[in-house]
């Protein structure tokens, strides 16, 4: 027997709602940070910023959350700097050390014929 005060009729089943909203457009990188960026500001209205660009506010929760994470890590783990080193092959690492090795015994011989000049003409 049903307590007293309770329902036990089963709730209708809900009809599709309808997506009334234009489809959520897809952000690079940089609109995402840029995005937070407009958030962030003081007194910025973070709601219209969202619904703006399709977002909602556990999407910026989300973006501040890889955004920290994103800098933690550059923070943490700082890389040299200059260009990056690339992988070559064996051969062609030994075609131009052979090159290198050539070129420096020519520039040694032209050297040397030059100080033979020098003291000819001297």
């Amino acid at each position: 027997m049903p307590k007293k005060g309770y329902n036990t009729q089963r709730r209708p089943q809900l009809e599709p709602i309808m997506n009334t909203k234009k489809e959520r457009l897809k952000l690079t990188p940089e609109q995402l940070f840029d995005i937070y960026l407009e958030c962030n500001a003081p007194g910025a209205p973070v709601k219209p910023i969202l619904e703006r660009y399709g977002l909602r506010p556990w999407d910026l929760v989300a973006i501040r959350k890889k955004v920290k994470a994103a800098a933690m890590e550059a923070l943490a783990h700082p890389g040299k700097k200059g260009r990056r080193q690339q992988v070559i092959p064996v051969e062609q690492y030994q075609q131009v050390s052979k090159e290198l090795g050539e070129t420096k015994d020519a520039l040694a011989a032209v050297g040397h014929e030059l100080s033979l000049l020098k003291k000819r003409t001297s």
